[in-house]
């Protein structure tokens, strides 16, 4: 084919690509003898064919014009990281020669019915991160030389065909982030020249996992987390001795860890958690001296943590939280050298006790450690104080006695770290100014540092109108015992006949809400907008799925969204919506349960609200995010909201959300905007049965923050 006909297509192609065509600036007709040196272009020197198209991150947006099929000769064709959509051509079939297609992180939609037996060649197919919609294709089966295969973060309905297990060839497997439903097949256990595997988020998979995967010996990284998995996990995948990465997460597991894993000599990165795995910590993880996370968090584990824990000499991050661990903390961490590489360590909501091993001080690199809710005793080591990188510390709800140390990182914890240790003391609650006939009733014996701020809220008195107590000082007696890192803490309650205070700890920053419409003049960064929602999502979590008793907020806006002096975000007001005084109100109880705005359609006929309530308005959250735009107000069609105006504007679909984008953010990660939209889309369904929880919200938005998780590595 003549340069000048190749030349032809190529400016053809750029004729329906959108935004940034300037890049390609070469692309041109004039200068059609160089095509081989047009940006993104290489020939074969002999035959002076293009045999490589790379256009990949440029930022493009558009279609993909049939055209692209003229180039014959094309080895490699990459578009990865652009945002072209539509459908995607069917008759790529034509480039018989292609070994290499990589269209990744676009908006291809639609069906893949191509005519697969005809690419014979083809190596790599990577179609990750797009908007196909339709069954897995079966034609993929033909493909003799495929060795890479990633589908996820589409569309993807249907079961995985068993006949994907003929795929002998493959050595790199993702099926994750799609809607895949059924079981998994066991056929796939004969794909054993796979050294990765992902089919986890989203999926929601039908039974447990194939013990024939422990036939996969040349794994080295497997991901089925968040996928619906039920069942035990099969001792079976002990054979897998090259693995390095275990994702399990987030799924129903069920009975003791196999201790097979501990044949997994290779392994760095093990995440069980939140499951319902029992028993015990096996022994035979003291083999894993390659580990750098452990997560193990949020199951129903027993028994004392195993003292090889201590000596595992690579290990980073050791999450053990929320099980029934008993019996002390390892006394060798941080013995001769132990655990020095430690960063992370939470062993909170156990039933641990004795001391905090004075050798912890020893890993000088330790930043976050969480021991609180067991029943630790003794006294705080002072040496603690000498850990200089140790920015967060809670040693709340234990029966620690003494004085708080003053050496070092002691004088700058927050002093929440302390709380409900009765026999801790160090710290000084400032008394409420009130009349003698007031009540101040404080919620830990643990308080704030004379001069530290706190932030005081008014409730409705009896003055206007109300009973005195009305189930207050039994509700505020609960709320006050939650400790969270994303969630306000209550300080202290004054009460008398005049009027009701809550005292709080005192967010720098103000809310939410004041910061993206205030006339303070700050800027939320995208990244900081994320990191935001996550946060709100996470203290939201807690509140619904693992607090006790279970809170429904019933006022979730962005007025109640806190942010401290590093604009962390901690969730305010929550369960007190029935008793806060609202402006220009004289009812004891509000007649409305949420915000203008905020509210989910249901409640207009049932008058009740439940944790999905909280999920739509925290839709509404997001979506200011991703706007900068208030709920209710200037959105051109009166009566019109924020979730209406979004619906019109993007028809639903994710590749729009450039249209509803705050003009004020630049240089947006667009696929974690659409992950963003995606998420808030989810929330503010009329039907609350089909909101997520608020679990699974939280483990979406982490994926946004992972925009490669599904991708090879």
């Amino acid at each position: 084919m003549s340069l000048r006909r190749q030349a032809s297509i190529l400016v053809s192609l750029k004729q329906d690509f959108e935004a940034n065509t300037e890049s390609l600036s070469t692309w041109d007709m004039s200068n059609y003898m160089s095509v081989c040196t047009w940006k993104g272009i290489e020939c074969d020197q002999k035959n002076r064919s293009v045999v490589s198209l790379d256009i990949s991150n440029l930022n493009l947006s558009g279609t993909l014009s049939p055209a692209i099929t003229g180039l014959r000769s094309l080895v490699s064709l990459s578009l990865e990281g652009n945002g072209f959509s539509g459908g995607f051509p069917s008759d790529v079939h034509r480039l018989e020669g292609l070994r290499f297609l990589n269209i990744s992180v676009n908006m291809f939609s639609g069906g893949m019915s191509w005519e697969f037996s005809h690419l014979r060649e083809l190596e790599v197919l990577d179609a990750y991160d797009n908007e196909f919609n339709c069954s897995l294709p079966l034609g993929v089966i033909e493909l003799p030389k495929l060795n890479s295969l990633n589908f996820g973060g589409n569309y993807f309905y249907g079961e995985i065909p068993p006949s994907y297990g003929d795929m002998v060839q493959l050595n790199f497997l993702s099926l994750a982030g799609n809607d895949l439903r059924g079981v998994i097949p066991a056929e796939l256990g004969n794909l054993t020249n796979l050294t990765q595997l992902f089919l986890g988020y989203y999926n929601q998979f039908d039974g447990g996992i194939p013990p024939q995967f422990g036939k996969l010996v040349n794994l080295v990284h497997l991901d089925l987390a968040n996928c619906g998995l039920t069942g035990t996990i099969p001792p079976e995948l002990g054979n897998l001795k090259k693995l390095d990465t275990l994702f399990l997460q987030t799924n129903q597991l069920s009975g003791s860890i196999p201790p097979q894993i501990g044949n997994m000599s290779g392994l760095k990165c093990l995440d069980l958690s939140n499951n319902e795995l029992t028993g015990d910590i096996p022994n035979e993880f003291s083999g894993l001296h390659e580990l750098t996370l452990l997560n193990l968090f949020i199951n129903r584990l027993h028994g004392e943590i195993p003292p090889f824990i201590a000596e595992l000499p690579k290990l980073e991050v050791l999450k053990l939280w929320q099980n029934n661990f008993t019996g002390t903390i390892p006394s060798k961490l941080g013995q001769n050298g132990n655990c020095l590489l430690l960063t992370y360590l939470d062993l909170s909501q156990n039933q641990l006790s004795g001391p905090i091993p004075v050798q912890v001080s020893q890993i000088h690199i330790l930043n976050y450690l969480n021991v609180s809710w067991n029943h630790l005793n003794q006294s705080l080591p002072k040496e603690l104080g000498a850990i200089k990188g140790l920015t967060s510390a809670d040693f709340s709800h234990n029966d620690f006695s003494g004085s708080i140390p003053e050496e070092g990182q002691f004088s700058v914890f927050n002093y929440t770290s302390f709380m409900g240790n009765p026999q801790l003391c160090g710290y000084e609650l400032n008394p409420c100014n009130h009349s003698s006939n007031a009540v101040l009733e404080s919620q830990d014996s643990g308080s704030a540092k004379p001069g530290v701020p706190v932030a005081v809220k008014k409730l409705l008195g009896i003055n206007k109108g109300c009973s005195h107590d009305n189930g207050l000082s039994a509700e505020i007696r609960t709320l006050g015992r939650i400790r969270h890192r994303y969630i306000v803490r209550l300080l202290a309650f004054c009460s008398n006949r005049e009027t009701n205070l809550l005292v709080y700890e005192y967010m720098t920053n103000g809310s939410l809400g004041e910061v993206l419409h205030g006339k303070r003049g700050e800027f939320l960064k995208w990244d900081t907008r994320l990191k935001i929602a996550i946060e709100a999502a996470k203290g939201l979590c807690y509140l619904h799925h693992d607090c006790s008793p279970l809170i429904i907020h019933r006022d979730v806006k962005s007025n109640n969204i806190l942010l401290n002096s590093e604009f962390e975000a901690h969730v305010a007001d929550f369960g007190l919506a029935k008793f806060l005084q609202d402006t220009g109100t004289s009812e004891c109880m509000s007649s409305i349960a949420g915000s203008y705005g905020y509210i989910a359609p249901e409640y207009a006929y049932t008058l009740k609200v439940d944790e999905k309530s909280d999920v739509y308005s925290f839709g509404v959250v997001l979506l200011e995010l991703l706007t900068g735009r208030r709920p209710v107000g200037n959105f051109g069609e009166e009566g019109l909201d924020i979730v209406q105006w979004t619906k019109l504007q993007t028809n639903w679909s994710k590749d729009r959300v450039v249209k509803i984008l705050d003009e004020r953010l630049c240089h947006i990660p667009l696929d974690e905007a659409k992950q963003v939209y995606f998420v808030a889309m989810l929330c503010v369904q009329e039907q609350s049965v089909e909101r997520p929880t608020m679990r699974e919200v939280v483990e979406m938005l982490a994926q946004a923050k992972q925009p490669n998780a599904f991708q090879k590595q």
